[in-house]
């Protein structure tokens, strides 16, 4: 489906629209077919490379797209009260959770692990090796010492910088269910649609039943 959908953008949005607007019919087609061949043989290329970042990257992506967007589509649909200012804050607010888990516990896993710790699913071993590395840190007596306790310290954080242990590509889990709050919450403190826009939700609903 995403290979479709690249191959016919770059057919008439790059092609058609940008560099042939006098191409036929036929030729946009024949473009799009060599674009969604490139673009299958650049994605099987890039799996056959780095297959372990390829199977991660999918779920993030689904992730990322479902904490943007899920919240304003079904409320856009299903709730005509729904405001579009709610629809925004809902997008970024799910956008932004969505990215502070899947970047925050690599970039900084102690501030991470430490304003959310209640959340961790650290085991008592791992609470007393980052304790104990912390301690050990912070008695270091020179610069060295201290970076190669540091190192270990680290590492030690970013198994634990996790909320209930679940991967940073599976981040929509806890940023879906915020854009939606938001978006409820958004909605219910500004001014309800106008009744055209409300007539026209109704209709969608209707057609999409």
């Amino acid at each position: 489906a995403l290979a479709l959908s690249i191959g016919n953008a770059l057919s008439y949005d790059v092609f058609y629209k940008g560099l042939y607007p006098a191409a036929p019919v036929s030729r946009q087609l024949f473009v799009a077919r060599l674009a969604i061949i490139a673009v299958a043989g650049l994605a099987g290329w890039a799996a056959l490379a780095a297959p372990d970042e390829t199977m991660m990257a999918a779920p993030a992506a689904f992730s990322l797209a479902a904490s943007a967007f899920l919240p304003a589509l079904v409320l856009g649909v299903w709730w005509k009260r729904a405001t579009s200012d709610a629809a925004l804050a809902g997008m970024v607010a799910g956008l932004v959770v969505c990215l502070y888990y899947m970047i925050a516990p690599h970039i900084i896993p102690f501030l991470f692990y430490e304003s959310s710790s209640f959340l961790s699913d650290a085991t008592a071993a791992q609470i007393a090796t980052y304790e104990g590395l912390r301690y050990d840190y912070y008695l270091a007596g020179d610069a060295a010492a201290e970076a190669a306790v540091l190192a270990k310290w680290e590492a030690s954080a970013r198994p634990i910088a996790n909320w209930l242990g679940v991967h940073g590509a599976l981040a929509g889990v806890f940023a879906v269910p915020v854009g939606f709050v938001v978006t409820v919450v958004v909605t219910l403190f500004t001014h309800a649609p106008s009744k055209d826009v409300q007539r026209f939700v109704e209709a969608l609903r209707a057609r999409s039943a």
